[in-house]
């Protein structure tokens, strides 16, 4: 082998790991910008016939004081939203079913369908709306029975799905104070820490959120995969947290065929007490919590 092949094979091998490293670092910068991509995706107002289309089964629930909550319906008549939403936010006094009604796809003052609830049903062991641990806000869950079926041309139930991980892109739509006129959806956002059931996620929330889904891209159509609960501040900004459905939904569903609604829950565990929203006059919303 002549000198000048030498050099030519061993410029070339220099050429080839150039290349490498320069696509291996192209490749992190762009994970890199559509984490942080995902992390800000902004709320965009589903103000429109055209951008609402497909999520008209998120709608508000209207409460006792003039609170709202977000739900969503998971079956023709059954709704999911957070469990502190059927207490008083003040007392943790349970709201009677009959006061309650959702509005399936609220948008500029209409519906695409209205209904009262006839019952619902909360996880045993969860207390109250006052005060919290974090195993309590892991059950902070309901499931609402409507008066009729909605049918799926008017609002398509979402299927529910397992839980989520950090590091897993999420999305929510969302109601919320000041934003009550239509839907809102936050299309990426992460979830950043896990705490057994309870998830600590990116994602924008107000008062009125509560009860909001979260939604996984698990096979043609988005799958809620949690509830939002709770949003507190920390040194690195607003933290949204909410609570695995997959294992409370089939126990909820079981406790509304039954007709084991408004269980008495424990109060044995020691409480950590949050700030309290909502009430007469405003949207009741998700609950602050200490971090």
């Amino acid at each position: 082998m002549t000198l000048a092949l030498r050099m030519f094979r061993k410029v070339m091998g220099m050429l080839a790991a150039a290349a490498i490293a320069l696509a291996a670092c192209v490749a992190a910068a762009a994970m890199a910008s559509n984490a942080a991509a995902a992390q800000d995706a902004p709320l965009v107002s589903l103000d429109s016939w055209g951008k609402s289309r497909g999520w008209e089964a998120v709608g508000v629930l209207e409460l006792e004081g003039n609170r709202r909550c977000t739900g969503t319906l998971i079956a023709p008549d059954h709704v999911l939203t957070a469990a502190h939403c059927v207490h008083d936010p003040a007392t943790g006094k349970k709201t009677p079913a009959s006061s309650i009604v959702f509005n399936a796809g609220w948008r500029d003052g209409r519906s695409v369908a209205k209904r009262r609830v006839t019952a619902w049903v909360i996880p045993e062991g969860y207390a109250d709306a006052v005060a919290q641990t974090a195993r309590q806000i892991s059950l902070d869950l309901a499931l609402l029975r409507l008066d009729a079926p909605i049918p799926a041309t008017h609002a398509d139930p979402y299927i529910t799905d397992g839980a989520i991980r950090p590091g897993e892109t999420v999305s929510v739509v969302s109601y919320g104070a000041g934003r009550f006129d239509a839907p809102s959806r936050q299309r990426a956002c992460d979830v950043t820490r896990a705490y057994g059931a309870v998830k600590a996620l990116t994602c924008k929330a107000v008062q009125g959120s509560s009860g909001s889904p979260v939604f996984a891209l698990r096979g043609p159509r988005p799958r809620i995969v949690a509830v939002v609960s709770a949003i507190a501040q920390s040194d690195q900004g607003q933290i949204t947290y909410a609570m695995d459905v997959e294992h409370l939904v089939p126990r909820l569903k079981a406790r509304l065929a039954a007709g084991r609604s408004m269980p008495v829950a424990s109060r044995n565990e020691t409480a950590v007490r949050r700030i309290t929203v909502g009430g007469p006059k405003s949207a009741s919303g998700a609950r602050f919590v200490k971090p």
